[in-house]
């Protein structure tokens, strides 16, 4: 009988140290079909957890396992095969002279046939929307568009899992959209499973189920976001929309539910990264 694995990804009591940075008692699981969000201020050691997972850093102490597997030097590579690593920066992750190249270095570097790798890279171009440009060379496509390839040739190794490290960065509204739609298509028809990387706090309240909040390589919140977004020591780790709208609007009053009233009567509403004004008309 064939049982599913609940958890694909465990880390318990993990170290790792480089120069002055440190990684201290990692310990959380990534439950199979979760999107997982690591989040924390710049260098809080998001990067660096997913690069250990992959053993890309070697750590100092404690246990990774993958698919039931502890991760090791030996079992690396199978390991690396069911994990899609996106990059923060696609331009580090392109290098072939064109796409349908690009996209075809990994199955064919799996030793698949010339069929079987037509037919993969064919299906991966289709599910990021890409395969009008598999003749053209990725140095002349747009940022998002290269993330799109990037993430073309991450699917052609049909992983279980992706890691995707800051993959909203630099794009805009129109882009994020596509790339939601893309990844949770791929989600629903692949089952797939996403640890990923962002400071995107919109991202992080409605697209993650669950989150992981890091401090100098320290966990110091796991959970729901819903819960983790509201606690004061969040707030101060990562910020907040109240510290942005305070500087724009220095004289306003911040209210829970929340928007912002300016002296002049106007309200910026936030919630949900809309704004809008509304005018009263004073007769006093």
């Amino acid at each position: 009988m064939k049982y599913k694995m609940t958890f694909l990804i465990e880390l318990n009591n993990v170290n790792f140290e480089y120069d002055n940075f440190k990684i201290s008692n990692v310990s959380f699981k990534l439950k199979e079909g979760e999107k997982l969000a690591l989040i924390g201020a710049n260098g809080s050691g998001k990067t660096t957890i997913l690069k250990l997972i992959l053993n890309l850093l070697k750590r100092k102490s404690g246990i990774i396992k993958a698919f039931g597997l502890e991760v090791n030097k030996k079992n690396e590579w199978e390991i690396r095969k069911k994990i899609g690593f996106l990059f923060q920066n696609p331009d580090d992750q392109l290098f072939a002279p064109t796409v349908w190249e690009d996209v075809a270095f990994g199955p064919r570097n799996l030793k698949m046939s010339q069929k079987e790798v037509e037919i993969v890279v064919e299906w991966a171009l289709k599910s990021v929307k890409m395969l009008k440009y598999k003749n053209v060379s990725p140095v002349n496509l747009s940022w998002g568009q290269k993330k799109l390839v990037a993430l073309a040739g991450i699917l052609a190794m049909k992983p279980k899992i992706l890691f995707l490290d800051e993959p909203f960065a630099n794009l805009d509204m129109l882009a994020v959209k596509e790339l939601l739609e893309i990844l949770e298509n791929l989600r629903k028809n692949e089952n797939l499973t996403i640890l990923f990387t962002t400071h995107n706090h919109f991202i992080i309240q409605y697209w993650a189920d669950r989150i992981i909040v890091l401090k100098n390589g320290t966990i110091i919140y796991e959970g729901n976001p819903e819960d983790g977004l509201k606690l004061p020591e969040i707030k101060k780790a990562i910020g907040t929309w109240d510290d942005i709208i305070k500087i724009i609007y220095p004289g306003g009053e911040i209210h829970e539910h929340p928007h912002i009233h300016i002296h002049s009567h106007k309200h910026i509403h936030y919630s949900d990264l809309e704004s809008h004004e509304h005018k009263h008309d004073n007769f006093d």
